[in-house]
């Protein structure tokens, strides 16, 4: 189970359980037993949503489950490489977008580059070449969220 799931299951589980042991103490006090089977259900399921969104705000930058599930599958995958070799590349691309956010990949592309490869590919065996794919996908995926998150704020308003 990847970092992500698990980060999920925790927060979800979590409030779930709070969440139902508080809707049992209300729906126990309004409505007695029958509102105790209905408070901990209801409470419950509230506190799961609750958890699991909350786990979805954490900052993504952490967070490379994702990333680990999928890398192999990706059409930039290189055969013979493993996840420690993908992993410093995704790891730089969730790390340097915040420092540039609002600018294309291409704008500072030379810089990145050179960065990667001055920090000796921070152990990874992938060049620029190969390691750019995963920089500029984890760039993507932060700019979507980015969007979605902008989106959902101007909707409330």
């Amino acid at each position: 189970m990847s970092t992500l799931k698990k980060n999920h299951v925790l927060g979800a589980g979590s409030a779930a359980l709070l969440g139902g042991s508080v809707g049992a103490a209300l729906g126990a006090v309004l409505a007695g037993a029958a509102g105790l089977a209905v408070g901990t259900a209801v409470g419950g399921v509230l506190g799961a949503v609750a958890g699991n969104r909350a786990s979805e705000a954490a900052d993504p930058r952490r967070d490379l489950g994702h990333f680990q599930q999928i890398f192999r599958t990706m059409p930039y995958y290189v055969a013979g490489h493993d996840w420690h070799d993908y992993k410093p590349a995704y790891r730089y691309g969730l790390d340097t977008w915040a420092a540039h956010r609002g600018q294309p990949l291409e704008a500072v592309e030379s810089q990145l580059q050179g960065d990667w490869e001055a920090a000796a590919r921070f152990g990874s065996r992938l060049h620029w070449q190969q390691a750019r794919p995963a920089v500029a996908h984890a760039w993507q995926s932060l700019e979507e969220a980015r969007q979605r998150r902008t989106a959902r704020a101007g909707a409330l308003h």
